[in-house]
């Protein structure tokens, strides 16, 4: 994070959240601003947010789509959101500040851990997902902070159920934003640290025989 910029600066000066950007898994990226913005309201509740759907809203009804499509797809091979697109963009959703998501990796396995007779009976599920999440000022076309997260998660069951992208995704968004606010540059999340697991994610009933390991992993990013 650049020293001069401050978190408290988002409690007066509008952020939008732009729609997550994959090159190679398109689909899964579709909500993960949504879930982005839930994470937002339960650990920084007095941001100003403009969200991923209203955000689509105003840039439609202001005829911006093909413009905002062209920025995201030169994004993907640059990592750059071009700074002209992005000015008037932002102007038009009514936002200094913009958040750009990128989900880089999305792999989810299931492996039979015993059977009886020709039924499975128990079940691995595990997930691994790979995100990024870039803060952007809007007026200069500037980076202010950038990281980027490594989330697994593993759990036995009796059933053949997925571990959901909603999960992951909720736990690797809020221990991002955490580090943010806390202006760390890099942490490691077990289910141990029972504060910021109760912070992120609301209760999720566990099937019987349920066991569940987490682990999430942030690295930062250079600031451009």
């Amino acid at each position: 994070m650049l020293q001069s910029f401050e978190p408290a600066v988002l409690e007066e000066q509008p952020l939008a959240l732009f729609g997550a950007i994959t090159s190679s898994h398109q689909g899964d990226e579709v909500s993960l601003s949504h879930y982005l913005g839930q994470i937002i309201e339960r650990v920084a509740p007095r941001w100003k947010v403009v969200g991923a759907l209203e955000v689509r809203k105003r840039i439609n009804q202001q005829g911006l789509a093909g413009e905002y499509n062209r920025m995201r797809a030169e994004y993907l091979p640059s990592n750059i959101l071009e700074s002209s697109s992005l000015r008037k963009i932002a102007s038009t959703v009514g936002a200094r500040y913009v958040f750009q998501p990128r989900l880089a990796a999305l792999s989810q396995t299931m492996t039979e851990r015993w059977k009886l007779f020709d039924f499975g009976i128990s079940y691995t599920r595990s997930s691994i997902m790979r995100i990024t999440l870039e803060l952007w000022d809007a007026e200069t076309g500037e980076v202010l902070w950038g990281s980027v997260a490594e989330a697994t998660m593993q759990n036995e069951a009796l059933s053949q159920d997925p571990v959901y992208v909603e999960d992951i995704a909720r736990v690797a968004f809020g221990s991002m934003l955490t580090d943010f606010l806390n202006r760390r540059t890099a942490s490691i999340y077990t289910p141990v640290h029972k504060f910021i697991h109760s912070l992120i994610a609301e209760p999720i009933p566990q099937e019987k025989g349920d066991t569940e390991n987490l682990e999430h992993k942030t690295k930062p990013q250079q600031s451009k």
